[in-house]
C-alpha cells in the first residue's frame, strides 16, 4: 500500500514540482491542494504525511499544521518557507512538525526528510489498517484478545504490561522502558502518550544509538547558526520540539558520559541550552526512556552514571520477549500477513496449522520484528495461497538441553561462574579477532561491526591488553 502525501502550495509550478520529484508509483502517492482550506477537505485518515507552504493568502501553514494536528495526531507533517525566521521554526515544532524546510533544497534532502517522515508516520499506517482492513475483525471477534494502542495481545505477560501502561500514563512521570530488541518498546512508548493528558502534545522519538555523539548532541538539544562547520542554519533540537508532549529517547545505554551528563541537567532543571548558543530555553516535556542492556551492569562498569539511572527509572516497565508470549504468536503471525498482502498487493494467503506449529516451537531471539519479517518473506515467496513450513525456515538457537543441565548441574553459584568464564572467554577471542582484522580502522566503525559501542570497545582492548595495531 503506497504512502499518500498531501503537497499544499498555492504556487501551480511548485505543486507540479513537488509531484515529479515525490511522485513513485507502488511507494508514494501524491495529492495536492492549492491552499489550506482546501487541504483540510483533502486530509483525511488516508493522508500519511503533509507537506505544506508556510505562506499562503488562505491560511498559513502553521494554521494548518494546528488544525491538522487537532484532528489527527499521527499525520506527519513537513512545513517548507522562503522565508525563515527562528520564532517561525520552534513554532512548527512545537506544533509537531516533523522538519522544516528551507527554500531552496535540493531534492535529494526533500525526499530524505520525507523517508523519514513517512518511517515515522508507518506505526500509525499500520493501525489504520488494522482497523479498516479485513483484520479488525480476527482483533475483535478472537475471544481473549486485548488491544492498547497499536499493540494487541493474548499472553497474560502483555495484559499485565497494558495494565501498568495506563496506570502509568495518568502522571507526568518518567518511564524506563525495558526489554530485548524488536518486541515493540516504542509502541509501549507511545501507548504512554497517546493515553497522557500530553496526548494533544508532539510525540518525539530519538534513536540516541544511531547517531555519532556530536550529532546526537546537536539532535537532541538543537544548534544555533554558525555553531560548527556546516551549521548554516538554526535548528531546534529534539527536546524543544517536544515542549507540551513527549520525548522517547530510544537507546539511550548508548549515550555518551558526557551527553548524559547534559541530558541530567535538562532533566531536572527542564531547560536547555543550544549547542553554540547562550539563551536558556524552558521546556515542559514528559520523558520516556528505553533500552535493551543492562543499566544497573553499565553503572558498575562506569558506562552509566548512576544519578541519571534513577531520574530516569521513576516508573518501570518491562516488555517480555516473544518467546514468553506464546500465545501472541499465532495472533501476531495472522495480522502481519493480512497487513503485508494488502501493503505489497498480493492475494491473500492462509497460514497452514502445521506452519503455526514451527512458528511456536521458535524462540524468535529477533522477537516481534523477527517475525513480522519472516511473515512478509513467506508472503512474497510462497507459491499459491498458502504459507507452509518451507516457507518460514527457521534455525533453532537455543542450546541442546543436555548441555544447559550439564552445566546447571552442581549449585547455582558454580553454574553461574562456568558461565560467565565462557562468556568472558568468546568476548576476548571477538574482539582480539576484530582488531586483527581491521587494525586500521577507527574504534567507532569496529564497534559498530560488532553491534557495540566504541566506549565499551576500548573498555574491552583496555581489559584483554590486545594492541590493536598488531596483526599477530
Amino acid at each position: 500500500m503506497a504512502s499518500r502525501i498531501l503537497v499544499v502550495d498555492d504556487e501551480p509550478n511548485m505543486r507540479r514540482t513537488l509531484e515529479i520529484v515525490l511522485g513513485d508509483p507502488g511507494r508514494r502517492e501524491i495529492v495536492t491542494a492549492g491552499g489550506g482550506t482546501a487541504a483540510l477537505a483533502l486530509c483525511d485518515e488516508t493522508i500519511d504525511l503533509v507537506i505544506a507552504d508556510l505562506t499562503m493568502p488562505d491560511m498559513d501553514g502553521l494554521e494548518l499544521l494546528r488544525r491538522i494536528r487537532a484532528r489527527a495526531d499521527d499525520v506527519q507533517f513537513i512545513l517548507m518557507t522562503a522565508y525563515s525566521t527562528v520564532q517561525s521554526a520552534v513554532e512548527a515544532m512545537r506544533l509537531g512538525a516533523f522538519e522544516y524546510l528551507i527554500k531552496p533544497f535540493a531534492d535529494e534532502e526533500l525526499i530524505a526528510a520525507v523517508d523519514r517522515a513517512l518511517e515515522r508516520a508507518r506505526p500509525a499506517r499500520r493501525a489504520r489498517r488494522w482497523r479498516h482492513s479485513g483484520a479488525p475483525a480476527l482483533v475483535t471477534a478472537a475471544e481473549g484478545v486485548t488491544r492498547l494502542g497499536e499493540m494487541v495481545a493474548r499472553s497474560e505477560g502483555m495484559r499485565r504490561l497494558f495494565t501498568r501502561v495506563e496506570r502509568a500514563a495518568e502522571s507526568d512521570a518518567t518511564v524506563l522502558v525495558r526489554g530485548e530488541s524488536g518486541t515493540g518498546k516504542e509502541l509501549v512508548a507511545r501507548a504512554v502518550h497517546q493515553l497522557s493528558r500530553r496526548r494533544s502534545g508532539p510525540f518525539v522519538a530519538v534513536n540516541c544509538a544511531a547517531l555519532t555523539e556530536s550529532l546526537l548532541e546537536s539532535e537532541l538539544f538543537g544548534h544555533e547558526r554558525g555553531a560548527f562547520t556546516g551549521a548554516v542554519k538554526t535548528r531546534v533540537g529534539r527536546l524543544e520540539q517536544a515542549h507540551g508532549g513527549t520525548v522517547f529517547l530510544d537507546e539511550l545505554g548508548e549515550m555518551s558520559a558526557a551527553l548524559q551528563t547534559k541530558l541530567l541537567r535538562a532533566l531536572e532543571e527542564r531547560e536547555l541550552v543550544r549547542v553554540g548558543g547562550n539563551e536558556t530555553i524552558r521546556v515542559d516535556l514528559r520523558v520516556v526512556a528505553a533500552t535493551n542492556r543492562n543499566l544497573e551492569q553499565a553503572i558498575v562498569d562506569g558506562l552509566f552514571r548512576e544519578d541519571l539511572y534513577y531520574r530516569l527509572n521513576v516508573v518501570p516497565l518491562e516488555v517480555p520477549p516473544l518467546r514468553e508470549r506464546r500465545d501472541d504468536i499465532e495472533l501476531l503471525a495472522t495480522l502481519f500477513r493480512d497487513e503485508k498482502c494488502a501493503e505489497l498487493g498480493v492475494t491473500p494467503k492462509h497460514i497452514a496449522p502445521e506452519t503455526i506449529e514451527v512458528l511456536l516451537g521458535y524462540d524468535f531471539p529477533g522477537n516481534v520484528r523477527e517475525l513480522e519479517n519472516l511473515i512478509e518473506r513467506a508472503v512474497v515467496l510462497c507459491d499459491g495461497d498458502t504459507i507452509f513450513p518451507e516457507d518460514v525456515p527457521v534455525e533453532r538457537r537455543t542450546l541442546p538441553r543436555p548441555r544447559i543441565e550439564a552445566l546447571v548441574g552442581g549449585s547455582l553459584k558454580d553454574a553461574w561462574v562456568a558461565l560467565q568464564s565462557v562468556v568472558k572467554d568468546l568476548e576476548r577471542q571477538l574482539v582480539e579477532r576484530a582488531a586483527a582484522t581491521y587494525p586500521d580502522r577507527p574504534n567507532e566503525e569496529i564497534a559498530r561491526l560488532l553491534g557495540t559501542s566504541r566506549r565499551v570497545l576500548e573498555l574491552r582492548l583496555q581489559e584483554f591488553k590486545v594492541d590493536k595495531r598488531s596483526k599477530s
